[in-house]
């Protein structure tokens, strides 16, 4: 994937993302997974941040939560206790 065609993706899943709740529900884990294919592919985070309309950190977690993923937040939170 070149870079053109990783900030072209990541643009249009956060072009799907503006759209009605229900469309808004499935768009966000394509918008997740267009923003760490870019990062992977080596785009520097501020323009990625700036096609996805995310801060930088919002572009860290979503790449870090594919490519690490790790337990549930209710997982989490239950053997806390």
């Amino acid at each position: 994937m070149t870079s053109e065609e990783a900030i072209r993706a990541v643009e249009e899943a956060a072009a799907m993302s503006t759209f009605p709740d229900f469309e808004h529900e499935h768009s966000a884990p394509e918008l997740q997974a267009a923003v760490a294919r870019a990062v992977k592919s080596g785009m520097p985070i501020r323009d990625v941040a700036a096609a996805a309309h995310m801060t930088a950190l919002e572009v860290l977690d979503a790449a870090d939560a594919l490519t690490y993923p790790g337990p549930a937040t209710a997982d989490m939170q239950q053997s806390k206790r």
